[in-house]
């Protein structure tokens, strides 16, 4: 059994709750877990940038975290937040969470075969001299670690063509009415992406003079800064001043954005 608790989230993990604080959903068992992360997988790419969900499971001693982004799972060990997180299946998490992956790993291959081919690595040597077995050789646990963690530290290698071009302060903006404020604001929330691709950039629009910047990775979850923004008018066009080095976000249209000299496209 896993002790599980969903944090902004819906009991059934389907439906994020930005602000929606911890749910402690007791222990569930393994198939159960499984439905559960197969549901979170599922949930709206929008709702899961603004609210952050994630589910939180305990497994005798040790604690994990599972996030989910581009239909993806990422796992990572609470206790060592330093870490990468694994992009896994939610059957491959629950074999990590339950020590199998970890077993298979470790066991040597073939341990009968291994012995015949290896007679002189116990017992008698032919000089006389008696040794102890040899331990099976343990494979090493994770092994795509160095390129996971070159993936996540690309999440922020990837923000360097943005602040080659600070560009000083942004522009003044003439401002808008309260009411026009608060429609635009409402019209652009959202996530916008200058292509699906690993290396291709994002933003989401969170409202409130919030907002984020990503890359897409191909392994690891998207790296994201936070940032803020405050919407004007610059020679009659709509735009965003913002406090990161791209300083000014254009608005093309209702679905196109333009920062930093890449077009960004609404995500349905």
């Amino acid at each position: 059994m896993f002790h599980v608790t969903v944090v902004n989230l819906s009991r059934t993990a389907r439906t994020p709750i930005e602000g929606g604080g911890p749910t402690d959903l007791g222990n569930l068992s393994a198939s159960e877990l499984i439905a559960l992360l197969e549901g979170f997988i599922e949930i709206d790419p929008v709702e899961n940038m603004k609210a952050e969900p994630e589910v939180r499971v305990q497994n005798r001693r040790n604690r994990f975290i599972v996030r989910t982004g581009q239909r993806k799972l990422f796992l990572q060990d609470a206790r060592n937040l330093a870490e990468p997180a694994y992009v896994l299946t939610a059957s491959e998490i629950i074999a990590e969470l339950d020590g199998s992956a970890e077993a298979k790993r470790t066991a040597a291959p073939f341990p009968a075969a291994r012995q015949a081919e290896e007679p002189a690595t116990s017992g008698d040597t032919g000089s006389g001299i008696a040794l102890p077995p040899r331990p099976p050789e343990r494979e090493p646990a994770f092994p795509w670690i160095p390129l996971l963690l070159v993936l996540l530290l690309g999440g922020y290698i990837g923000y360097t063509p943005w602040t080659g071009r600070t560009g000083g302060a942004a522009p003044a903006l003439a401002p808008l009415t309260t009411a026009e404020r608060l429609a635009e604001d409402a019209a652009l929330t959202g996530v916008y992406l200058t292509g699906p691709e690993p290396g291709q950039h994002g933003l989401v629009i969170l409202g409130d003079g919030k907002l984020k910047l990503f890359r897409v990775n191909a392994q690891a979850a998207p790296g994201v800064v936070y940032g803020t923004y405050q919407i004007g008018r610059l020679d009659g066009k709509l735009c965003l001043a913002t406090d990161q080095p791209g300083r000014l976000i254009k608005v093309i249209d209702r679905q196109s954005l333009e920062y930093s000299g890449e077009s960004y496209q609404r995500i349905p």
